[in-house]
Order: structure tokens, then C-alpha cells, then sequence
């Protein structure tokens, strides 16, 4: 009977919680959040972008008219491709997709976890429809302030993020600016 307990205790403390199916998020880059990523923030003026990413953010074929909706690619030192949406000239969501594989969250969660390492990262978890693909593909929202703050994760048909939204409302767009 010792035998079993010690072989349940020695069985028990090897368990431990798996980290995400990424590994370990790096510390020594910024994390993806509801205010932004590192020095480009949620609220930034373009001009400020410009100035902290060292890039023109003035993709070819974008519409340069003061005000207007665009979004414009912000190439990260490891190659993660994040992109940047402006709306009345200021930064109002930050996305991740399949061409920002390293980028994560603060609780280690980006493009390639599962539904389920998203729900165990973050409370208060709504899941909405996806915007195109049927269930079981869906959507999750975490608003860190109600409406206007927050991270919005697409979740694929198989259970795994596809993309993170960072930001404001406008992580509630279906397909870039609308």
C-alpha cells in the first residue's frame, strides 16, 4: 500500500500544466495587448507609427485621405508580420495572423493555440459566431473594458486561432475596415 501512495504522489508531482502548443511565449519581445503591441499603441497618431516602427506605414494603392480607414503592415525584427488599422489617423486595432506566427499575448496565446488554451488564459470568455465559416469555427472576445478595449481571437473549424485583434471596437470588424 506505501508502494501505491508513493508511486500516486511521485505520478502526481511529475504532472504539471502543458504550456501552450507554442511553447513559451519570449519575454524579450513585446506581448500582443488590448493597448497594443510594445510602443505602438492603441490611440497612436500615424505619424507616431511612422516614427516608432522606423516604416513609411503607406502601403501602394492605400487611400491617403485624412480620416480615411486603412490598414497597413508592420514587419517585426523576428518577421512576424502584424497589421496596423488606422482610423481617423489613429491606430485602432493591431492584428496577428497566419504571418505573425511568434507574436502572442501576455498569457502566451496567439495564432496556433487551441480554443481551449484561450479559455483557460483568460476569464469572462464570450464566443460569438465566425464571420464567414460555420460552426463549429467561431469567434472569442475578451473585453478587458466593456466595448472598448479588448482582444478578439478567430478560432478555425479544427479549434485553433487563426488570428488575434487587438484594440478597440473596430476588433469586431468582420474584413478590415468594415
Amino acid at each position: 500500500m506505501r508502494a501505491l501512495a508513493l508511486a500516486l504522489i511521485l505520478a502526481l508531482g511529475a504532472c504539471q500544466w502543458d504550456p501552450p502548443s507554442q511553447g513559451a511565449r519570449d519575454n524579450s519581445v513585446p506581448p500582443l495587448t488590448p493597448e497594443g503591441y510594445g510602443d505602438m499603441t492603441i490611440g497612436m497618431p500615424i505619424a507616431d507609427a511612422r516614427r516608432v516602427s522606423g516604416q513609411s506605414m503607406n502601403a501602394p494603392g492605400i487611400d491617403d485621405t485624412p480620416g480615411a480607414c486603412n490598414e497597413q503592415e508592420y514587419v517585426l525584427p523576428d518577421g512576424d508580420k502584424l497589421y496596423v488599422m488606422f482610423e481617423g489617423d489613429v491606430i485602432t486595432r493591431i492584428t496577428a495572423a497566419s504571418e505573425a506566427p511568434h507574436t502572442r499575448t501576455a498569457q502566451n496565446v496567439g495564432v496556433g493555440s487551441t480554443d481551449a488554451e484561450v479559455r483557460t488564459a483568460y476569464q469572462d470568455v464570450i464566443e460569438e459566431d465566425a464571420h464567414y465559416n460555420p460552426p463549429p469555427a467561431h469567434n472569442l472576445l475578451i473585453w478587458t473594458v466593456p466595448d472598448q478595449s479588448g482582444l478578439l481571437f478567430e478560432v478555425n473549424e479544427q479549434g485553433i486561432v487563426t488570428a488575434v485583434h487587438a484594440g478597440g471596437p473596430s476588433i469586431r470588424y468582420m474584413e478590415g475596415c468594415a
